[in-house]
């Protein structure tokens, strides 16, 4: 799903408007990100939990290389 679907639904389901829920999207996946960067899990019903590898990675190593 998208996000302007996502903003859509929870527009239609939370009786706001579609600039609202488009921000309600947008801050939810900042604190998700936040949380995942800070190396903290996130639980979503129904979805699981979600976990950062190494939190405040900047890039990815591959063999030994930094990139």
């Amino acid at each position: 799903m998208k996000r302007e679907e996502l903003a859509r639904k929870l527009a239609d389901h939370n009786r706001v408007s579609k600039a609202q829920a488009r921000d309600q999207v947008d801050e939810m996946v900042r604190k998700i990100l936040r949380a995942l960067r800070e190396g903290k899990p996130v639980e979503l019903p129904g979805v699981g939990r979600l976990m950062s590898k190494s939190p405040g990675r900047k890039g990815t190593e591959r063999n030994g290389n930094k990139g």
